[in-house]
């Protein structure tokens, strides 16, 4: 294994309910395919959760390298129906829309319609695709005014942030029936602004008898604004740059990701980027400029993984799309021997024993040149952490969980082994040894690092151990 050529930001595939076929399934290749996202629509969890069972069982691999994360998306306020094709909108334009049944431009299916708008606020169409204000507002329609032209498309999103109300956590029916199936890997909220919500759905989770990895969605500004305070209970984020960009001056948004990304790694948390990356192509054969930028300012950014849009898994390109994105990855890592972070956690903050440990352990595989930071771990809590450091060192996590090293996968910079026994603290190095000279790329007289924190590996009666070893 050439670790040096290893690929380290992830590429997440993504889609939607509609998406869930037989088709799909057989096209799946845990060699092509780092992770699935699977969007899960309003009344359609019974039917994800089928496919994620089918995606473990039916292809080949999936169950020990395929991390599958369930998105409890934040529900479409509304969408454009009754269009028969792709309709273009132009600047200064007026046009009329009402919701199924009434007579406009636009027909606008919403369960929300009479709370849905507020005069002189914008209104986005098509994740952000046309821009509109409302001018003026009646029972049965409402007058629009396009600020920003483009091309709508049949089903389009329909979208008003400023009449979004704070998510609670009795909001989401469907958390608890997906977090039963053990299938799912990571289960993604929608953004919460209140941590004691967050916090009250999150301890409900943790206490089942099997429960995914938590991540959340930030999707708002005041999330944005309570990260510090929401990061504690989750163990990672999906950064959605599309919504944010509808609450802020959308040329704010690369610094925030950057900021956002940091502010994980700071946390030893999960950062995955969404942001339509390579949604043109469900109808173009080549991507825009500005998506392929996308994922190589991801990658140098220092997320752990990029997220495909769902819409490019209507077009006919969605392979095409997907190669692009890895190679674009590629490029960004190993040219020019490779990136150079936009993030540097030079001097991190030490508060616990955790942080103490795998920050050294950091610093002395620099030093020492280990060919790894090798860690034992029980949750992935200690691989999570010297994760974060961003360090160019392959980290391998040694479990004795299958799903903890199926869901480290989708973490940058991170390979897992699975061990068979529990080893105690007299013994532990000797076992480490003849595991990685047997399941790893490290050669006899290969010099390495070992980390074990006693909250996430040998148990109560052993010690926080971190030392530089030469592999016999």
């Amino acid at each position: 294994m050439d670790i040096e050529k290893q690929r380290r930001t992830h590429v997440i595939w993504s889609f939607d309910s509609s998406c869930l076929t037989d088709e799909l399934l057989s096209s799946l290749d845990v060699n092509k395919v780092d992770a699935l996202r699977i969007v899960s629509e309003k009344g359609q969890i019974d039917k994800v959760m089928q496919f994620c069972r089918r995606i473990k069982a039916e292809v080949a691999g999936a169950r020990e390298r395929l991390p599958v994360l369930v998105d409890l998306y934040d529900h479409v306020r509304g969408s454009v129906v009754e269009l028969d094709g792709p309709k273009e909108l132009v600047f200064g334009d007026e046009i009329k829309i009402a919701p199924v049944g009434g007579k406009g431009d636009l027909i606008i299916r919403t369960e929300e319609w009479p709370d849905l708008l507020a005069k002189n606020h914008s209104v986005y169409l098509g994740n952000g695709m046309v821009v509109a204000k409302v001018k003026s507002l009646n029972g049965d329609h409402a007058v629009l005014e396009i600020v920003q032209g483009g091309t709508l498309y049949p089903e389009a999103d329909v979208q008003v942030p400023a009449t979004l109300r704070p998510l609670t956590h009795d909001q989401i029916p469907d958390v608890f029936r997906a977090v039963s199936e053990p299938c799912i890997d990571y289960l993604i909220l929608p953004s919460f602004e209140d941590a004691n919500e967050l916090e009250k759905i999150t301890q409900k989770i943790n206490a089942l008898p099997y429960s995914p990895w938590i991540m959340m969605k930030v999707s708002t500004v005041a999330t944005l604004e309570k990260l510090d305070d929401l990061l504690p209970f989750v163990r990672g984020v999906l950064i959605s740059r599309v919504s944010l960009a509808m609450q802020m001056d959308p040329a704010q948004v690369p610094m925030v990701t950057k900021e956002i990304i940091q502010k994980c790694n700071d946390y030893a948390k999960i950062s995955v980027v969404a942001s339509e990356m390579l949604g043109s192509m469900r109808h173009n054969v080549t991507p825009t400029r500005a998506e392929v930028s996308d994922i190589a300012n991801a990658v140098f950014d220092g997320a752990d993984a990029v997220v495909l849009s769902e819409a490019l898994a209507y077009g006919k390109y969605a392979q095409r799309g997907l190669m692009l994105a890895i190679k674009t990855i590629e490029e960004a890592e190993f040219t020019a021997g490779g990136p150079s972070m936009n993030w540097v956690k030079k001097h991190p903050d030490i508060t616990n024993e955790i942080e103490a440990v795998t920050s050294s352990a950091y610093r002395a595989a620099y030093r020492n040149q280990a060919k790894a930071i090798v860690c034992l771990t029980k949750n992935g809590n200690t691989a999570l952490h010297l994760a974060s450091y961003g360090s160019r060192t392959p980290i391998i996590a040694v479990t004795m969980s299958a799903d903890v090293i199926r869901r480290l996968r989708l973490v940058r910079g991170v390979v897992g082994i699975l061990l068979d026994e529990s080893p105690d603290i007299e013994h532990v190095t000797s076992i480490i040894n003849s595991l990685l000279l047997h399941k790893s790329w490290i050669k006899a007289n290969d010099r390495y690092v070992f980390v074990s924190v006693t909250l996430s590996s040998l148990g109560r009666e052993a010690s926080n151990l971190f030392t530089v070893q030469t592999l016999q």
